[in-house]
């Protein structure tokens, strides 16, 4: 849920300094907000996860070599980062909202693939959440599209009476 709500967030302040005055490209404005996270967070991150990441760090060696996790790890963070900056190519282009609904989408979308692909159980709270999610989403993106429909037909016929 914070997760969800930070995205959001992320999105509508990105989308401002898209339009601004001072113009910056998407890919630049991703990289800006990416570098200004990794640097506020990494404090934080050592102070909290350090003794935690030892651990992990020799139960991965215990399966692969150094250079595997290495590897493993610094191809998921790319990964993540083009992920994230082709969102910010689409934040050039459509609403924050619009892209919110997309990212809701594709969590549902990864959400019964894992189902699927790694016969994955759910709870029936997970289902009856799932259940609802859909449905609502499509809901809200006919309707947000009606009413854009609706006003921009009511703006035209303003412009046509003046």
């Amino acid at each position: 849920m914070g997760s969800n709500a930070a995205f959001a967030l992320r999105a509508i302040f990105s989308k401002r300094a898209l339009q601004s005055a001072e113009k910056i490209s998407a890919p630049n404005l991703f990289a800006v907000v990416t570098g200004m996270a990794f640097f506020a967070l990494l404090p934080i991150s050592i102070a909290v996860e350090w003794t935690r990441y030892l651990p992990v760090w020799e139960t991965a060696m215990e399966t692969y070599s150094a250079s595997a996790v290495l590897y493993l790890s610094l191809s998921a963070g790319l990964f993540h980062y083009l992920n994230n900056e082709v969102m910010y190519l689409a934040l050039d282009k459509v609403h924050p909202v619009t892209l919110a609904v997309g990212n809701t989408l594709k969590r549902v979308f990864i959400l019964v693939a894992s189902v699927i692909i790694f016969h994955t159980s759910m709870s029936p709270t997970s289902i009856i959440g799932a259940s609802i999610a859909i449905p609502g989403t499509l809901v809200y993106s006919l309707t947000k599209q009606y009413y854009d429909n609706k006003a921009a037909k009511a703006g035209a016929a303003a412009t046509r009476g003046n």
